[in-house]
């Protein structure tokens, strides 16, 4: 029976099954192929070998070629895929495309080259054989019509061939040397500018060889007139990939004590660089041995600054989106070839084919933003324990407090607590003071700031001016006209907009509902509100923005100048500042009411990592909330905020356990979306019926209920949630979901880190 191999390729589809380049032997599973695809070709993964009977083999086309002998995908990498597709319920081929290994998406030169019978085949299909093919010669497959080219490979007319493009540039060389015609003084100027072209070999452009010769550029373009210069394409080498620069301050000493174990463990606790400190001698060791470590960070900034500050001790190279794909593709070939180091990136490196890998890290193990929001919407977190668990390597992992996810996934032995930042809590209580939405206390302690010349952050829970435009005598606000929201108010731009679907419109002067002429913004401030009073109150003191539609520059800040920063989530990704003296947070319980059960978690890590941001100082934190009670606050209050919080998690991980949700079971969040909303209920109905046909237990599945925000962008959206006792039943569960809905849309999403969010 002959043999063939299946190839994943970075698509929405599963393996797809080819027989082997008709030269060599068959590439073995994790060996780039190039294969066809369509009218054109495609660069996929080899993901099994295995054999197929006869009459499928002849149904099968041949890959084309296999590139270089190197493993692009190790075996590990390769189970994390399958594995990650099996579970999240979407094909393999997706899940490729969304943790992107580089040299999948290499343009290709692609030829053909007609067989004999080729010819009179174009003929017949009314397309005349390009002139390229005259003699058997190999020509651009561009030049055959899509629908010829499937139909001359059907017939087995046609040999192909691709390869990847190299990387050129265009530069000018010289064609043949000095002679009778650039004599004389008129063109001693050609002659000069053409024999230093002859000493240089190539030169960038026409206008830098006339700058090196010291001509005009006239002359120049006489000498490419007459055939003397031309321009050509060269080989040009590719651009190494980005090295981490070390941070200026080594990282702190570590208590041996603090050190996490060999195997499988945890660091919680401390500042970022306490934390990549207390793993330093771990990953020492780790390298003495021959093992290469893989570090991964939610987002590119967390590991730049990881990177920089790893890269004072140990060897380390950085994959992160700010390298191109051909660097990514070269740093990919020296992983596997290289000496033991620490690769430390984004998801992006998840797949890094490391030379005998030794040790996963994940930083900032319970950031949201691992969450990847689009193609098979992974956990990157757990994409990293899953991949740890495969390669049969220890996994670490660190974060600023113990999570629920931590603490079950990580023995209570392996753990090593570092002391919390260190912070100074005042709770003002905002049913009890006016001037909102900036309480009387957070101005006293601006002023403060000012008066020291020192720093300060100002959380708002949202951008633009406010939450709402409206009208207080009736009660009426701007409603978006394609979502059942209403409309944000940008002041500064003079504006109206939802930030869903993008609608814009001006504010109304007067109230369409009643004719009032006291509309306004409503008591749902954002950053320009938040800002505004602060400069307001300050005068004069350097305010700034930082939020997704605005981010003013804050260099002078980072060098230690005083100021305030009034921004969103986005200040977490700020590095420290080294005069920064007070955290602010305007709104408490804005955070707290998030649609999800992970809210006072979050809740939590926000104000611990806002602390984190300062450069050595003890911060106070000042929290305005009208639950100055609240358990959370109380803790951060309490003269043992480490002890409290671990009573804290114990509630939390009690609940999740008696109410089903992570990390005691698998939960899935299926949205069905449509145009009218009967259509979406109704998907969302049969799918439950399916679901509870196939076996699924009542409370195994939750709803049908509308979405949180039911219509947005002209469609409606129900959801249902499965819950499954472990992986391998919620991924029975998802195997029971019927794919198809007619007028509606399913969209899938394991792990949801916000059960509340809309799935675009």
């Amino acid at each position: 029976m002959p043999a063939a191999i299946d190839v994943l390729l970075p698509l929405p589809i599963g393996p797809l099954t080819y027989l082997p380049p008709l030269q060599g032997d068959p590439p073995g599973p994790g060996r780039r192929v190039v294969v066809p695809w369509q009218a054109g070709v495609r660069i996929g993964v080899v993901s099994d070998v295995r054999t197929v009977d006869a009459g499928r083999g002849v149904e099968l086309r041949h890959a084309l070629h296999a590139l270089e002998g190197q493993v692009w995908l190790d075996h590990a990498a390769l189970a994390t895929v399958t594995s990650l597709a099996r579970h999240s319920g979407v094909p393999a081929g997706l899940v490729l495309a969304t943790l992107n290994p580089p040299g999948l998406q290499q343009e290709l030169d692609h030829e053909v080259r007609l067989a004999p019978g080729g010819k009179d085949l174009l003929a017949a299909l009314d397309h005349p054989p390009p002139r390229e093919a005259e003699g058997g010669a190999w020509f651009a497959a561009a030049l055959v019509p899509g629908k010829a080219l499937e139909e001359l490979r059907r017939q087995g007319l046609i040999d192909e061939r691709a390869r990847p493009r190299a990387l050129t540039r265009r530069v000018l060389v010289p064609v043949r040397p000095p002679d009778d015609e650039l004599e004389g003084a008129r063109r001693l100027a050609q002659r000069t500018a053409l024999e230093r072209l002859f000493e240089l070999d190539e030169a960038e452009s026409a206008a830098a060889l006339a700058v090196d010769a010291d001509v005009s550029p006239s002359a120049v373009r006489s000498l490419v007139a007459k055939g003397y210069a031309a321009y050509a394409e060269r080989p040009q080498e590719e651009p190494a990939p980005p090295l981490p620069h070390p941070a200026p301050e080594a990282l702190p000493a570590i208590k041996v004590e603090q050190v996490p174990p060999e195997g499988d463990g945890a660091v919680v606790g401390a500042r970022r660089r306490a934390r990549l400190a207390a793993l330093l001698p771990r990953l020492r060791a780790d390298l003495a041995a021959g093992r290469s470590v893989l570090v991964l960070a939610p987002e590119a900034a967390m590991a730049d600054a990881a990177a920089s500050d790893l890269a004072t001790a140990l060897p380390v190279s950085l994959l992160s989106g700010e390298a191109t794909d051909r660097q990514r593709v070269r740093l990919w070939r020296e992983l596997e070839r290289g000496r033991p180091q620490v690769l430390v990136g984004t998801y992006l490196a998840l797949l890094a084919p490391l030379e005998n890998l030794g040790r996963v890290v994940v930083l900032d193990f319970a950031s949201s933003a691992y969450k990847l929001q689009a193609g098979s919407r992974t956990l990157v977190s757990k994409a990293a324990t899953l991949r740890a668990r495969l390669a049969a390597v220890p996994l670490t992992l660190l974060d600023v407090v113990a999570g629920p996810d931590l603490v079950v996934q990580v023995a209570a032995a392996a753990r090593r607590h570092l002391p919390l930042p260190r912070l100074r809590l005042h709770v003002a209580d905002l049913a009890g003071g006016g001037n909102w939405p900036v309480h009387p206390d957070l101005t006293r302690t601006l002023k403060q700031v000012v008066e020291r010349e020192r720093q300060a952050l100002i959380l708002a829970p949202r951008r633009g001016y406010s939450g709402a435009l409206g009208c207080p005598e009736c009660g009426w606000q701007a409603p978006c006209p394609n979502c059942d929201l209403t409309l944000r108010y940008h002041r500064a731009e003079g504006v109206l907009r939802c930030h869903q679907c993008g609608h814009a419109e001006r504010p109304p002067d007067t109230c369409p509902a009643c004719g009032g002429t006291n509309v306004g913004p409503l008591r749902g401030a954002g950053t320009e509100w938040v800002a505004a009073q602060v400069r307001r109150s300050l005068d004069g003191f350097p305010v700034y923005r930082y939020d997704r539609d605005h981010r003013d520059d804050v260099t002078a800040l980072l060098a230690g100048a005083p100021g305030v920063v009034v921004g969103t989530l986005a200040l977490l990704s700020l590095p420290p500042l080294p005069e920064l003296s007070l955290i602010g947070i305007t709104h408490f319980d804005a955070h707290l009411m998030a649609a999800d059960f992970r809210a006072e978690e979050e809740v939590l890590r926000t104000v611990l990592r806002l602390a984190e941001l300062t450069g050595g100082r003890q911060p106070l934190v000042l929290v305005q909330t009208f639950s100055p009670e609240h358990e959370l606050l109380r803790a951060l209050g309490a003269p043992d905020p480490a002890a409290a919080l671990e009573l804290l998690l114990a509630g939390q991980l009690a609940r999740r356990k008696r109410f089903g949700y992570p990390p005691y079971a698998g939960l899935a969040k299926l949205q069905f979306s449509a145009r009218d909303r009967g259509s979406a209920l109704a998907a969302a109905q049969h799918a439950l019926d399916a679901l509870l046909t196939g076996g699924a237990l009542q409370g195994e599945v939750l709803g049908p209920a509308s979405a949180p925000v039911e219509r947005v962008r002209g469609q409606y959206h129900f959801q249902l949630l499965l819950r499954g006792t472990d992986e391998v039943r919620l991924e029975a569960l998802l195997a029971l979901v019927p794919g198809r809905y007619p007028g509606a849309r399913l969209g899938v999403d394991v792990d949801p880190r916000d059960v509340g969010a809309l799935l675009d």
